[in-house]
């Protein structure tokens, strides 16, 4: 927390002398293009969403739409508001998984593959940004990327194949998770995990869906930056807003521990925009407008649900089923246990 408010005094710092010009340029803002940014980001968070059912569905679970969102809402809600927000969040979608009755192999191939997919739909991203300002070095580097990602993943995937290699460590693990549960259920066997897992056999229709709800989640949030960036009455190109929004998006994956990337996201969209052609009071603002839906709408939304969530489980647990009719006297019991049925009627 001391850290938070060091970074925040430290970003107060550098946005204070252009405050000013960046709340005249908000106050002139668009409202249709802010609409457009909220749709976008909407968009965005469903195609995550839509990812996490496609991971969960390998396993044979299927989840409602609607379920799904209100998690990736919640759950990106407790990423942006706390510090190591990353952590909890992914605790906190663990614990949805498994209410839905995901098994740790599934749940485990769900986290792993959500980011991975994620990873490579940046890099993509990243690619495209550099073909569209003629840095062929960068697309360069993008394919090595993708590929090292995609041979890291069809060895894990081979992996998983053969169970005896991964018997011994896995056994110890579970070893290790039973003792610190202290007898809290979980009795699990390796076996039984390991054929969990080797049972997932995506096909390759779930990594062309896959790929694509990642690229829709990373260009929803995109097409935000861009229609606010409009919003206050500036006009960039669209690939320097895509230069900018990668180096944000890296700047942020380089320190996980801070809520939604509070101060090295804002700094490297402001100065990437400004190098880009845009004033420094625009692209203060921009990043401003940016932060009032990412953060703060998709945190009120998702803090929104996780009340709701509690306040529904409270309800029920007070709530005791009553029937119209109840047999006090054990005596009657018996009584229809036998036959006698004119004791209960009287």
């Amino acid at each position: 927390m001391g850290a938070v408010v060091a970074l925040l005094c430290v970003e107060l710092a550098f946005v204070a002398p252009y405050a000013r010009r960046a709340a005249d340029q908000l106050s002139h803002a668009q409202p249709a293009w802010f609409l457009l940014a909220v749709a976008a980001e909407a968009v965005s968070m469903a195609a995550f969403a839509r990812l996490q059912r496609l991971a969960l569905s390998t396993g044979g679970l299927r989840v409602g739409l609607r379920a799904a969102v209100s998690a990736v809402f919640a759950g990106n809600a407790l990423s942006a508001t706390l510090p190591g927000g990353s952590l909890v969040s992914i605790t906190y979608r663990t614990r949805r998984m498994r209410a839905w009755g995901a098994g740790l192999p599934l749940i485990g191939f769900t986290h792993a593959v959500t980011g991975v997919l994620s990873a490579v739909a940046l890099v993509v991203l990243a690619a495209v940004g550099g073909t569209l300002a003629g840095d062929s070095a960068r697309l360069a580097g993008a394919a090595l990327q993708v590929s090292a990602a995609c041979a890291a993943t069809v060895a894990a995937l081979a992996l998983v194949r053969h169970t005896d290699v991964l018997r011994r460590p896995v056994s110890a693990l579970l070893r290790v998770w039973q003792r610190l549960r202290r007898g809290k259920g979980g009795q699990t066997s390796a076996d039984g995990l390991l054929g969990e897992l080797a049972a997932m056999r995506p096909p390759a229709r779930f990594w062309i869906l896959g790929l694509g709800a990642a690229l829709i989640n990373w260009a929803g949030d995109l097409v935000c930056v861009l229609a606010v960036c409009h919003a206050v009455g500036s006009a960039p190109a669209s690939d320097k807003v895509l230069l900018a929004y990668v180096a944000a998006m890296t700047a942020v994956s380089a320190l996980p521990l801070l809520p939604a990337g509070l101060g090295p996201l804002d700094a490297a969209l402001v100065l990437t925009l400004h190098h880009g052609g845009m004033p420094m009071a625009a692209a203060t603002a921009a990043d401003l407008l940016y932060r009032t839906l990412n953060p703060g709408l998709i945190g009120v939304a998702g803090w929104s649900v996780l009340l709701v969530r509690r306040r529904s489980r409270s309800v029920r647990g007070r709530i005791r089923p009553q029937g119209p009719y109840r047999v006090a006297d054990p005596v009657h019991e018996r009584g229809v246990e036998h036959g006698h049925l004119e004791d209960v009627a009287g």
